[in-house]
């Protein structure tokens, strides 16, 4: 059987651990720590694309380690990186994540990460100086098809785990494994929307790497008051806005909003769009139906949803919605950002026949 660890705020283990008993159901889960969770998979479950919405990062095949100082730390690290990076093309991408992990009152500080990330780069460069050249220092560039990432992972100051995930576990393992190191990715902070919720839709398209383009068509369906709506607007794009309320009075004065007053779970476009928003207040069923009577349309190409829970009801509806996206011939990831509270955040684009293979990253 092969492992992996799935790292999530310590608040949501629980959920996660339902999520993983229901997505890789051959397997056994457990919870190794408080926010660190064990799969040991069966074959079957090895070879799914597993679709997690509570795991904020994922280590696949990780090898324990043990040591007592930075130094020591970057040599043992150093000593599992270099026969794996010496195995690759010299030019091949990859990038190298320090992160703590598990219970919060037993990991290290974030300077300890940085000092240890620090030495383990120095001793790359000493012992084999190329395999460096084709490292990805910025979380934010794209993720390119043949990238490899190295994590170490600190559970306390004196332990943890290496996990180095290439090739086909890399591609098989793309919806959970972030390019974020732990996962984590703030999204600006900016006073001029109007409320909050705009932070929800620039963390996706910073996780996706792909922005809301000039010129391009976008739904924002239970608009009001107007976040995402605004982000859509500063991108150059025109906009409809469907919801009961209006939105912020500077929007709906803007040259390229359309504002509908009418209910957002049954307005459709008269022609397809390039983006659905939704950020509506709704039961968690209700959205996926929504999205489902997009996308069986194929009313939009890209989509970015947000399915909100109350509590922890609601949670299985998260298989309804992994079949939906499956069943649907999308690219897509479903997670719980940064920027959300008790919900999560689906995004995705519709693959069209005879075009290029959607690239969606998390």
């Amino acid at each position: 059987m092969s492992t992996r660890l799935h790292a999530c705020p310590p608040e949501d283990s629980s959920r996660l651990l339902a999520e993983l008993r229901g997505a890789l159901p051959r397997s056994d889960h457990g919870v190794l720590l408080p926010g660190l969770l064990r799969s040991e998979l069966s074959p079957e479950d090895a070879g799914r694309e597993p679709l997690l919405a509570f795991a904020r990062q994922t280590l696949s095949g990780p090898e324990p380690l043990a040591a007592t100082s930075v130094s020591t730390w970057a040599r043992a690290a150093a000593e599992r990186l270099l026969p794996r990076l010496a195995a690759r093309a010299p030019d091949a991408p990859w990038r190298l994540h320090v992160l703590r992990v598990g219970d919060p009152a037993s990991q290290p500080g974030a300077r300890r990460c940085k000092l240890i990330e620090a030495a383990l780069l120095d001793e790359l460069k000493e012992r084999r100086r190329r395999v460096l050249r084709a490292r990805v220092p910025d979380p934010l560039a794209p993720r390119r098809p043949d990238e490899a990432i190295a994590q170490v992972a600190l559970a306390t100051h004196e332990a943890g785990w290496l996990s180095f995930t290439d090739g086909d576990e890399a591609r098989r393992l793309r919806r959970v494994l972030s390019r974020f190191p732990g996962g984590a990715c703030e999204a600006p902070e900016d006073r001029r929307p109007p409320a909050r919720a705009y932070r929800k839709l620039l963390e996706t398209e910073l996780r996706w790497g792909r922005h809301i383009a000039p010129g391009e068509t976008c739904v924002d369906l239970g608009a009001s008051p107007g976040s995402w709506s605004w982000v859509a607007l500063q991108r150059g794009a025109r906009v409809t806005a469907v919801d009961r309320s209006s939105l912020r009075t500077d929007l709906m004065q803007h040259p390229s909003l359309a504002f509908v007053r009418g209910d957002a779970f049954r307005w459709l476009p008269d022609a397809p769009v390039d983006w659905l928003l939704c950020d509506v207040v709704a039961e968690p069923l209700r959205s996926v139906e929504l999205l489902s009577r997009w996308l069986l349309s194929r009313l939009c190409r890209r989509f970015v949803l947000t399915i909100k829970f109350k509590g922890d009801a609601g949670d299985s509806v998260l298989r309804d919605l992994a079949t939906l996206l499956a069943g649907a011939g999308t690219e897509h990831v479903v997670r719980r950002l940064d920027s959300n509270g008790n919900e999560v955040t689906a995004w995705g684009e519709r693959g069209e026949t005879g075009g290029p293979e959607p690239q969606v990253d998390c």
